[in-house]
């Protein structure tokens, strides 16, 4: 210290500079009546020590998420147990939001590892999988172009509610339009689904545990008229009783990425479980 006395008053600027805090910041909590300086004769704001106290308890609670009701409120008959309140109460909203933190984590990296897993597995190969039962919700909807099944999964996603993970995670699939598919159509579908991985949220579908016929194919769609033509042979061939739609899961998409090439479809036909080995 230099042995220069503090100022007692400081003009808008300073105090904007002093605290970091924007001009228009400062007039807003004047409009509010929390931080109401005085005006000289020529109509500058002047703010004083009692102002700037107030300044420095508005940045603290700011910065650590309340919202200025809640300043304001706090600010009016200011004591002890009302600390204790608002800091108890704030403390409860952060641990609620660290809780939808850590599900947010946990969805991610199950995300992360479904794509890695996908990037890794085979290609072309018709299998025979045991599938657990997988609760879904679904939309019925004739699509043809990408768009409509774009549109429709996003009118899907916003029906489903707030207990639904972002889009980005959630797993999707999309029943063959398996009639229009055998007349020589492709990339058609009557519906498309998410599966919903939460036992809490809502599900008004279920795909069945059980053995399930399936392929993997790399790169467009176009592609699924002839590979589920590719499973229905098979499925004769080796006299395998089909069951239910046939119906595709997208384990790479246009989520994540901008390249129909690295696109990774799993086709599936499920089988009756009473005559299936």
């Amino acid at each position: 210290m230099d042995g220069t006395p503090l100022k007692q008053t400081y003009r808008i600027g300073e105090t904007s500079g002093l605290f970091g805090i924007g001009a228009d910041s400062l007039r807003y909590y004047e409009r509010l009546g929390i931080v109401v300086p005085r005006r000289e004769p020529n109509g500058y704001r002047v703010y004083d020590l009692s102002d700037m106290y107030k300044l420095t308890i508005i940045k603290e609670l700011r910065g650590i998420g309340f919202s200025m009701k809640q300043i304001a409120e706090y600010l009016e008959g200011q004591n002890v147990d009302k600390t204790i309140a608002m800091l108890e109460d704030e403390h409860a909203i952060i641990e609620r939001k660290l809780d939808e933190l850590k599900r947010q984590q946990v969805t991610l990296a199950r995300r992360v590892g479904a794509i890695r897993k996908a990037k890794g597995a085979r290609i072309g190969a018709i299998e025979i999988v045991d599938r657990p039962r997988r609760r879904c919700m679904k939309m019925a909807g004739h699509l043809e172009r990408d768009e409509e099944m774009d549109l429709l999964i996003q009118e899907l996603h916003r029906r489903s509610g707030s207990t639904m993970p972002h889009l980005l995670t959630v797993p999707i699939g999309a029943f063959l339009a398996q009639d229009a598919i055998m007349q020589g159509a492709t990339n058609v579908y009557d519906g498309i689904f998410f599966i919903v991985e939460d036992e809490k949220a809502p599900a008004n579908f279920e795909l069945p545990a059980g053995q399930y016929l399936t392929t993997r194919y790399q790169g467009g769609y176009e592609q699924n008229g002839r590979l589920l033509t590719k499973l229905l042979d098979f499925a004769r061939e080796h006299a395998l009783p089909l069951t239910g739609q046939p119906f595709e899961l997208y384990e790479i998409d246009n989520r994540d990425t901008a390249d129909e090439r690295e696109f990774i479809t799993t086709m599936e036909l499920p089988l009756d479980a009473k005559h299936a080995d």
